[in-house]
């Protein structure tokens, strides 16, 4: 059996940009300060900079879904390399589902079910997501991914009972 590989890149949302802004804002408005009036705003003005640097760095967000020989693996990927995130069993799956069928309809929130969710969906308007839910060492989690119809099938294959889409 193949291996099937998901790429998924993160839209970075307006509040999200905003906030950059103002970072560099702050940054060019501590850096005048600095020139004009005293150099003690120096100090907060690489402070501000730094942190935007860091902050636009940290914003970028990349996953990827790896399905192969009945599990799937779903790393964060940056600079720095691939980080695993979650390894289950295929089998493992109670349900998969778009986030409004029935079938999961108890985890949604205001739902009967609390449980923790990850999402790792790229925010595209035109990508559809689903909701997985899956049971590992007695505990459940509900995962948000963007699914392509080969994944699903590979996993309906996999665990007949659990896909619902």
């Amino acid at each position: 059996m193949d291996t099937i590989i998901i790429p998924v890149q993160r839209r970075i949302k307006a509040s999200e940009k905003l906030l950059r802004g103002i970072m560099i804002a702050l940054a060019v408005l501590f850096l005048l300060q600095g020139i004009l009036l005293s150099r003690s705003f120096m100090l907060p003005c690489l402070l501000m900079a730094g942190l935007a640097i860091w902050y636009s760095v940290t914003i970028r967000r990349e996953f990827e879904y790896i399905l192969e020989e009945g599990w799937i693996r779903i790393y964060r990927v940056n600079d720095r390399g691939r980080f695993l995130q979650h390894e289950f069993s295929m089998e493992d799956i109670v349900a998969l589902a778009t986030p409004e069928d029935p079938a999961v309809a108890a985890y949604r929130k205001g739902g009967s079910e609390k449980i923790r969710k990850f999402d790792y969906t790229s925010y595209q308007e035109n990508v559809p997501y689903y909701t997985m839910i899956v049971a590992k060492d007695g505990t459940r989690i509900k995962l948000l991914l963007d699914l392509t119809r080969e994944a699903i099938e590979r996993i309906r294959r996999a665990n007949r009972t659990a896909v619902h889409c």
